[in-house]
C-alpha cells in the first residue's frame, strides 16, 4: 500500500500517547516513537472504493485499555483490503491514550478513573452501537446493513458483548456476529459471555491469554502470538526494540507481525461472510481451535 493518509490522526499529541502506553513515556523514551506522529498509513483519504461488489459488510472496532483508534491502523487496513468497511472508534470513557471530545476538540488524556465501574462499558457499548447506524457515517459508503459486526481487543472484547446485549435486549438485533481478539472478560461482568450463544462470535487469542484460559465464542490460538500483536505495537520500531520489550508488557511474539496481520484479517472476513457457520475454518498453522 503506498496511499499518503496520516498514520496519527493527531500527530505527536497520538505517538506520544501511544509511547506512554508501552512505556516509553515514563523512561524518557516517547522520541522511540515520534516517527509515528508523521508516518503514513498506507491508505489514501477519501479514495473510492475499486473493484467492489454493491455492498460491504461493516465491521466497528472497539480498541484497548489506553488504546486510541489509530494504533491498530495497520491491521484496520488489512482487513479492509479482504472486502470490508472498517470503522476504529476512539472511546470517550478516559480509557483512550488520548482523544478529543465536545465540539471545541478539547484533549482528553488517559484517564481510567473519568467513569466508574459498569458507567465505562455502558459508554463504550453505546459508542459501538451509535458507529454502526448508517446515519452516523457517510452516505457514500456501500454498506450491507444486513452484515453488521462488531470488534474489539481487549478491552474492547468486553465492550462489543455488552453492545450486542444491547442490541438483543432492543430487539432489533442488527449485529450479525462479533470479531474479538484477546477480549479481557475479567474486565466486565461475570457471565458476559453468555452473548455467544445468541450472537456468533470468533475469538484469537495470544499465547498469555490462552495460558489463562480465556475462551469466548469459537476460540481460536494464535501461536506465537502477544497481546500487542493485535494491534501494530511490533511494527512501531524495528523488532530488536518492540522483542526486548516484551519481557515487561507483551508488545511483540515471536510470530511474523505482518503476516499474523494477514491472517487477522482473512479470518475476520471469512468470519463476516457466513457468521452463522458457527465452525468457519481457516487453514493455517498458525491458528490451532479450542
Amino acid at each position: 500500500a503506498d496511499g499518503d493518509g496520516p498514520y496519527c490522526t493527531n500527530g505527536r499529541e497520538t505517538s506520544d500517547g501511544m509511547a506512554g502506553l508501552v512505556g516509553f513515556r515514563q523512561l524518557g523514551l516517547s522520541f522511540l516513537l515520534s516517527h509515528l506522529a508523521s508516518a503514513t498509513s498506507g491508505t489514501t483519504l477519501d479514495a473510492d472504493p475499486e473493484n467492489v461488489p454493491a455492498k460491504l459488510p461493516l465491521l466497528v472496532y472497539s480498541h484497548g485499555y489506553g488504546g486510541n483508534m489509530d494504533m491498530a491502523t495497520y491491521l484496520m487496513r488489512q482487513i479492509a483490503s479482504h472486502g470490508a468497511i472498517v470503522v476504529a472508534l476512539e472511546h470517550t470513557d478516559g480509557m483512550a491514550s488520548s482523544t478529543r471530545v465536545g465540539d471545541d476538540g478539547t484533549v482528553l488524556l488517559f484517564s481510567p478513573g473519568l467513569l466508574r465501574g459498569s458507567a465505562q462499558l455502558e459508554r463504550r457499548a453505546e459508542e459501538l452501537l451509535a458507529a454502526t447506524k448508517p446515519t452516523n457515517l457517510p452516505s457514500d459508503l456501500p454498506i450491507d446493513e444486513t452484515r453488521v459486526f462488531l470488534g474489539g481487543h481487549s478491552y474492547g472484547g468486553p465492550s462489543c458483548l455488552v453492545a450486542a446485549s444491547k442490541d438483543i435486549l432492543s430487539k432489533k438485533s442488527s449485529i450479525r456476529g462479533l470479531v474479538l481478539h484477546d477480549p479481557a472478560l475479567g474486565m466486565g461482568d461475570r457471565g458476559l459471555d453468555r452473548v455467544t450463544q445468541l450472537v456468533p462470535t470468533v475469538s484469537i487469542t495470544s499465547d498469555e491469554y490462552d495460558r489463562g484460559g480465556v475462551r469466548c465464542g469459537q476460540t481460536l490460538h494464535a501461536r506465537g502470538c502477544y497481546h500487542g500483536n493485535f494491534v501494530d505495537a511490533p511494527l512501531w520500531a524495528p523488532l530488536w526494540v518492540m522483542r526486548p520489550l516484551s519481557t515487561v508488557i507483551p508488545a511483540a511474539g515471536p510470530c511474523d507481525p505482518n503476516e499474523l496481520h494477514s491472517l487477522l484479517a482473512a479470518s475476520a472476513v471469512s468470519f463476516m461472510t457466513d457468521p452463522s457457520a458457527r465452525s468457519f475454518d481457516i487453514d493455517d498453522p498458525l491458528l490451532e481451535p479450542r
